[in-house]
């Protein structure tokens, strides 16, 4: 039978022992909570792994906290830094119950009633004198001697193995770990938590609405009429009263094709039959069709001021002519779209990075664009020199939390970590890397993990194993049986015999701190 016991963060080291002691599975997973400090004690680990000897009960711990996982390790217990990494290893299976935290009293003490004691009358010791010569014999005075000085020479012995002390210098092993994890950032709403097992994360879908204006220069040109005609006509009066001609009214020819042109000035003829007034035209179309010999122009295009005045051209009008210029064609509307979706992107996505919450980042390969409205300037064939449109589009990406990812691969880290090494918590990187597939919004990527694991040296066993040995044996030792990078520092004083103490409590073990060695710091 099989169980999982959530513990508490208020939970000591008697109600976690009552709830061992309560169970009736044979293998149980302790899931200690990142509050629960009570773990962290070498002592209390031994205590639960006496009791869980004693229950016959094969005992492990679920906790992330690096000070807990080394206490266990040292009292023989098994670590996971997740349990789907504990079911992954197959330590309890998918079906074990689980208890959740409650409050366990700790048992009560209970008072026992004891007699009063009882009066005891003691008699008095009677002393006998003995009374003899006062004389020692000589096998005494030997055996006096010969004691004496084995006494002497113990204690000399002890002096000399009991008053040096010493200080053993040990510096473990590194290793830099490494891990990368593929995963899948899904922003469905389906995706709510952290699915560790088949490497999937929540994301979150953002958008932006947005609307540029842009143009780009027509690459065609083509002889085409750019110029306009210009030129004046005069007003007749026909009347006896004065005339209002306004600007913008049209003209045209009478013969053939009819010309059109417009006046662009106001022309006020006086009152009275045959008065004159001039005023400047010019043609509505481009190009040497504007252009009109003398006298051709004579008609409104009202036929209403027709009546009230006369008009005509006393001479050409001219100017109107072909050039070289830019013409619109669907390429130049094709790449002018190209160029507003590239802006569009662009700006929306570095809105979207504007609203974006602290740990998470875009991958750029994730942007949509979709188009609502784009409208030209110009149409194709229009001479111009430069085409315009704006375009109206949304923008749509997906938010990824580097803490999820950075989560996973935290635990992809600590798997790759030898049994009898320890992850610094310092030190660790994480990074993203590229883009593998883009499905819909959901986003395949994979993430790289990289920490350093230092070796464990069991000091206990160091100092009790190299007691009274000659420091070149000690050292040899150590180096053979302790995972450490160089030779062992071993200093003794007084050194008066070459040998370390024969007590290990007057050995001291320094193991030294690797982190000024790896990341170059000042203690």
């Amino acid at each position: 039978m099989e169980q999982i016991i959530q513990l508490a963060s208020d939970d000591d080291i008697t109600s976690i022992r009552f709830r061992l002691e309560w169970s009736d599975a044979r293998r149980v997973l302790l899931v200690v909570p990142r509050k629960n400090k009570v773990l962290r004690s070498l002592v209390n680990q031994k205590i639960l792994a006496r009791a869980a000897d004693r229950l016959n009960i094969q005992l492990a711990l679920v906790t992330l906290d690096m000070k807990t996982r080394d206490a266990a390790k040292q009292a023989g217990l098994k670590t996971y830094a997740a349990e789907w990494i504990a079911r992954k290893r197959g330590f309890i299976s998918l079906a074990a119950d689980k208890a959740a935290p409650e409050t366990t009293e700790a048992p009560r003490l209970r008072l026992v009633e004891t007699p009063s004691p009882r009066r005891v009358r003691i008699q008095n010791k009677k002393l006998v004198l003995v009374v003899g010569s006062g004389r020692v014999g000589c096998l005494q005075q030997i055996i006096a001697l010969i004691l004496a000085g084995i006494l002497a020479l113990a204690l000399v012995l002890t002096v000399l193995a009991l008053a040096p002390t010493a200080t053993v210098t040990l510096t473990p092993q590194v290793e830099v770990i490494t891990a990368t994890l593929g995963l899948t950032a899904d922003p469905s709403p389906d995706v709510s938590a952290v699915d560790a097992e088949n490497s999937i994360i929540p994301a979150r879908a953002v958008q932006t609405e947005l609307t540029l204006f842009t143009e780009v220069k027509t690459l065609d040109t083509e002889a085409a009429p750019v110029d306009f005609a210009t030129g004046s006509v005069v007003f007749i009066n026909r009347t006896q009263d004065e005339q209002f001609i306004p600007i913008s009214a049209t003209l045209r020819t009478s013969s053939g094709v009819p010309i059109e042109f417009i006046t662009t000035q106001t022309a006020t003829v006086p009152a009275g039959t045959g008065a004159t007034a001039a005023a400047t035209i010019i043609a509505v179309e481009p190009g040497p069709r504007g252009n009109a010999p003398a006298g051709q122009i004579n008609r409104f295009a009202n036929p209403t001021q027709g009546l009230l005045v006369r008009v005509i051209n006393e001479s050409a009008v001219s100017g109107g002519s072909m050039r070289q210029a830019g013409v619109v064609k669907d390429d130049d509307k094709d790449r002018v779209r190209a160029k507003l979706r590239q802006l569009i992107q662009q700006e929306g996505y570095e809105q979207m990075l504007a609203q974006l919450d602290e740990g998470e980042f875009i991958p750029p390969e994730s942007l949509q664009t979709i188009e609502l409205d784009i409208t030209y300037n110009h149409f194709s064939g229009d001479v111009t020199d430069a085409l315009g449109a704006e375009m109206h589009a949304v923008v749509r990406g997906t938010a990824v939390g580097n803490y999820y990812a950075n989560q996973l691969a935290y635990y992809a880290l600590l798997e790759q970590v030898p049994a009898d090494a320890a992850l610094l918590p310092k030190g660790l990187q994480f990074s993203a890397g590229g883009i593998e597939a883009v499905d819909d919004r959901s986003v395949t990527f994979s993430v790289m993990a990289e920490g350093v694991a230092v070796s464990d040296i069991d000091e206990n066993l160091a100092r009790q194993s190299i007691t009274f040995k000659p420091i070149g044996e000690a050292q040899k030792w150590l180096s053979d049986n302790q995972p450490i990078i160089s030779v062992p520092g071993v200093d003794v004083s007084p050194n008066w015999l070459g040998r370390l103490p024969a007590f290990p409590s007057r050995i001291e073990v320094v193991v030294v701190d690797v982190l000024p060695l790896i990341f170059g710091e000042e203690e």
